[in-house]
């Protein structure tokens, strides 16, 4: 069957899961060895406790962190807040997450960070596009909407999923009738090709994909 499908509309209404971003403060190392040769005697230390955590809600320090720390991790729960991970070329076992230890020199404390879902997806009005209306099937309708989602970046299957407005129950439908056919194509590839079937695999564009969505994106200039 053929049907025009217009992209104008779904561009104009990516969903754009701002994801929360939960901190625990994992562990604490004290070098009571450094702070006797070179710290003065302070009163008031560190107050933060291991196991304790905090939100972030659309990138934002959440209230009650410490500011020095804040400081530290802000670029990588800024990143996450907006569905960016993969640091470092596959760092972390979660993609969506990080390790990072604060700035005290004498009494560090390291802290987890990782994205975790909100309910309540965010719509990001674009410009209003000029994409021709062809008719196109919709096998190579949805495989175009999956390449506007994921465009440059690294993404999980949840997020993915999110994005292209399906509901989590509905994977095989994913997998079946979006991923395996870009994959097919030659448009998606595995974040980890090695592991395919790992817990945390996310998916990115091939090089033909980056080509096919630059030319989606163009036309909707």
């Amino acid at each position: 069957m053929r049907v025009a499908i217009i992209l104008c509309t779904f561009a104009t209404n990516i969903l754009q899961t701002m994801a929360k971003v939960r901190i625990t403060a994992i562990r604490q190392t004290v070098y009571t060895d450094l702070m006797a040769k070179y710290e003065n005697p302070i009163e008031h230390t560190c107050s933060v406790q291991e196991g304790q955590q905090w939100i972030s809600i659309d990138g934002k320090c959440p209230e009650g962190l410490c500011l020095a720390a804040w400081e530290t991790m802000r670029h990588f729960v800024e990143k996450l807040s907006h569905g960016k991970g993969n640091f470092y070329d596959g760092w972390m076992q979660n993609p969506m997450s990080a390790m990072i230890s604060c700035n005290d020199g004498f009494r560090p404390f390291t802290f987890y960070i990782e994205a975790i879902e909100d309910s309540t997806p965010k719509v990001e009005q674009l410009p209003q596009p000029i994409f021709p209306t062809q008719p196109i099937d919709k096998a190579e309708g949805r495989i175009q909407k999956l390449i506007l989602v994921i465009g440059n970046q690294t993404m999980p299957r949840r997020q993915i999923i999110a994005y292209l407005g399906l509901k989590q129950r509905s994977r095989r439908n994913f997998m079946d009738n979006y991923l395996r056919p870009a994959i097919a194509q030659g448009y998606v590839v595995f974040a980890y090709p090695n592991s395919p079937n790992k817990p945390e695999q996310a998916y990115r564009l091939s090089a033909n994909g980056l080509e096919r969505w630059t030319q989606l994106t163009t036309n909707m200039q």
